[in-house]
């Protein structure tokens, strides 16, 4: 006994020292582990590697090369482990009903197979949104889930991610089956019906594959917690606390997830880890707590609470019995949850679903018994909070902030959508006071505002502009030499009328005529005017004038009288555009013009033009909706009647 004891103690010995530095001609990363007296180091620390967890004053983390070089002129002792994903006896399948059973990993192709067949198969509800792609091609996919997938429509955006880390891969299988339950229980089960209805559902069950199938596409063994570019992609995204690069250019797929999040308006999210098991709510980058942090204290412990009540005892118990402020564990500079919170105004949270990254297949299915209750509660806060619509005196949508009276700080304001003016703000239960502002509106103070727990609290606000007449357009329309304003206002308030003014190239302004305003009133007016010029360039504005004199000008608009001598093609603007762009063309003489969009390579995408024209100045709108970004061509033949030929070509940029 003694000598099997003296055997392995100086077996342990001799692997620790010969392990100490690590090979990475195999791995792009090591995974080690060393002791700090004080968690003060590991601020500085948090910044040159990337720490995993904390446990006591023993710190686990990874680095790349580089970032093992930094560590080491720390002069700290270290410990090389063996990498979580390595020797792992994992089951994979590449066939999708043996999926289904949810108790063995996907192949990479299979994963593919089966996120484009939840869609085919459930077309009104589902659809996969091609994220981008990684650094070695796979690809970033969403499973958007709603009773209006193709249409969008005034619901709270939810999103839930998984595997950001490649090698923490509970999220990852657990998330497939999220989607087929949702999918499959639709219409017959009430609650997930009515999540369906009124939640638009963003799921990405892996958001590393270059990491998860470091190994090959074949199986998740092997795989690695950075991406194919050696970085960890939740330390590459802005920081609050450390600016928009906190460990250098960002990846491909942090710019996949940072323009899904430009593209929409998420108001609840969260991400799924491994390596511990524990909610983490922000923030990670500060020491000073979220003006929410009751709210996160509230629905991070209603998490995990229901996990127990559904688990077997231990589990989800680290830290705070199962929760935790992000700094208070340990500092993260470039993660994504603060950068949703922070610079998205959204809320997110990190979930570390179990303690071992890369389980057994067969227990994947615990995993899901332990979590999803709490899965279903976290996406119902969307219905939670307080519902709110901002329009104007038209009821059309503004875009407005919306800010906590003596609450909010650390950017946690809220703002609302332009499409449709709608807003989420979750709170702890209270009563509170909000500021509604926008630009070009009257600020507006809503007091008295009371939140429940679990309840929605819904309001609309109507914002009055902050001039005393609101005009909501100013337009014109030339034919050939003759010029058409026309405006409109949606509220007055001791309008006299307006002054037409009007010059001519950088001439000075004239003043045309005046026509008689309505005093006040809060119905829709409009009005016109008529002006017959030479040909050239013209700009008009509008004199808003009161009662008492003071006056208010409207924004400028330029006029082109023209008349062509020449064919010719104008660059198309905007310029670049998304998604749709005004194409103008000038003609001599009446002529027959074709007007084609072709891609990069030269492929003919649409004839947008095909028809007999007058002499003048013509212009057609091309809408891009459903083209992919890039540069594209727009050619333009005409034949006019006199027999003359002209073709012009010109390339424009459409950027998603």
């Amino acid at each position: 006994m003694k000598y099997l004891f003296t055997f392995a103690i100086s077996l342990f010995i001799s692997l620790t020292i010969f392990a100490q530095t690590p090979d990475f001609s195999k791995r792009n990363e090591v995974y080690f582990s060393f002791q700090i007296s004080s968690k003060a180091v590991i601020q500085d620390l948090s910044k040159i590697i990337s720490i995993d967890n904390v446990k006591g004053n023993t710190v686990y983390a990874y680095a790349n090369k580089d970032e093992f070089s930094n560590f080491q002129k720390y002069n700290l002792s270290y410990n090389i482990l063996t990498a979580p994903s390595l020797n792992k006896d994992v089951s994979m399948s590449n066939n999708v009903k043996d999926i289904l059973a949810w108790d063995v990993y996907p192949t990479y192709d299979a994963y593919v197979t089966m996120m484009n067949q939840f869609a085919s198969s459930h077309p009104n509800i589902c659809k996969i949104v091609d994220g981008g792609s990684t650094v070695q091609g796979r690809k970033i996919l969403f499973a958007v889930i709603t009773s209006n997938v193709n249409t969008p429509a005034a619901k709270p955006q939810f999103m839930y991610t998984s595997s950001i880390h490649g090698d923490e891969l509970v999220g990852y299988v657990n998330m497939l089956r999220f989607i087929d339950t949702i999918l499959t229980a639709y219409g017959t089960d009430a609650r997930i019906t009515n999540l369906v209805n009124n939640i638009e559902i963003w799921i990405n069950p892996l958001a590393n594959p270059d990491g998860t199938y470091h190994g090959g596409n074949t199986t998740v063994s092997g795989a690695t917690r950075y991406n194919a570019n050696s970085y960890d992609l939740n330390r590459n995204f802005p920081d609050p606390a450390e600016g928009p690069n906190p460990t250098g250019t960002w990846q491909p797929e942090v710019v996949d997830m940072m323009n899904i999040m430009a593209a929409n308006h998420f108001s609840l999210s969260a991400n799924f880890h491994g390596g511990s098991e524990v909610v983490n709510y922000p923030f990670d980058c500060f020491s000073r707590l979220h003006p929410d942090d009751a709210w996160w204290i509230y629905i991070s412990r209603q998490y995990a609470d229901t996990v127990h009540a559904n688990s077997v005892a231990g589990y989800m118990t680290d830290l705070d019995n199962g929760i935790t402020n992000g700094y208070a564990w340990y500092s993260v500079y470039g993660g994504r949850q603060d950068y949703m919170t922070y610079f998205k105004h959204g809320r997110e949270t990190t979930i570390e679903l179990s303690s071992t990254k890369l389980p057994s297949s067969t227990t994947l299915p615990n995993f899901w018994t332990y979590n999803k209750k709490s899965w279903f509660n976290y996406l119902q806060n969307c219905l939670y909070g307080i519902h709110g619509v901002i329009k104007d005196s038209l009821n059309a949508p503004i875009k407005a902030k919306i800010t906590v009276v003596g609450h909010d700080a650390d950017s946690s304001e809220v703002y609302s959508t332009a499409q449709f003016g709608d807003f989420y703000r979750f709170l702890a239960a209270g009563t509170y006071t909000l500021k509604v502002t926008a630009d070009n509106y009257a600020p507006k103070i809503i007091s008295n505002v009371v939140v429940s727990n679990l309840q929605p609290t819904n309001l609309i606000v109507t914002l009055s502009s902050n001039v005393p007449v609101e005009l909501t357009s100013f337009t014109s329309s030339v034919s050939n030499n003759v010029v058409k304003l026309n405006w409109a206002t949606a509220t007055e308030t001791n309008n006299k009328g307006f002054s037409i003014e009007r010059k001519f190239s950088d001439g000075d302004w004239k003043t045309l005529g005046f026509v008689k305003g309505n005093g006040t009133t809060t119905e829709l007016c409009k009005y016109s005017f008529t002006d017959k010029v030479d040909f050239g360039k013209y700009s008009y504005r509008l004199r808003q004038v009161d009662f008492d004199g003071s006056f208010e000008y409207s924004k400028i608009i330029n006029v082109e009288a023209f008349a062509p001598k020449i064919f010719s093609l104008e660059q198309n603007y905007p310029n670049p555009f998304n998604p749709s762009t005004v194409i103008k063309f000038n003609l001599a003489t009446e002529s027959q013009v074709i007007v084609k969009i072709f891609n990069i390579i030269g492929q003919e995408v649409k004839t947008l033009v095909n028809n007999r024209y007058s002499a003048g100045q013509h212009s057609v709108s091309f809408n891009a909706a459903n083209l992919n970004s890039g540069v594209y061509f727009y050619k333009m033949e005409a034949k006019g009647n006199d027999g003359s030929n002209f073709s012009a070509t010109k390339k424009m940029i459409l950027t998603k």
